[in-house]
């Protein structure tokens, strides 16, 4: 699902019309309407006062997948990826121990 289906999805299930929904998160109309539409030129802090008007709001969580570790693709078998995974934590630790931890 993406972001705008989402707001869309939300701004419905609350009663509001995409006009209420400008007014209450104090954006324009047009905002709301490309949002819903998932153009990419959406500005975040617009973004966030619309979600916010829904209320929601916006978090970052960071990867904490180290950077040379496998992504499983679906033709992996859990009994395949799990290997890869301890050999790329062993390598990630080795280089903690030489480096220190960033």
């Amino acid at each position: 699902m993406e972001l705008g289906d989402f707001v869309r999805g939300e701004r419905k299930r609350q009663g509001l019309t995409q006009q209420q929904l400008a007014n209450k998160s104090g954006v324009g109309l047009n905002f709301v309407y490309q949002l819903e539409k998932n153009k990419p030129s959406v500005q975040l802090d617009s973004l966030n006062l619309v979600l916010r008007a829904l209320g929601y709001s916006v978090s970052v969580k960071r990867d904490f997948r180290p950077w040379d570790e496998p992504v499983q693709t679906p033709l992996e078998t859990e009994g395949e990826i799990e290997p890869k995974r301890a050999a790329a934590t062993a390598k990630r630790k080795n280089s903690e121990r030489e480096w220190g931890a960033l």
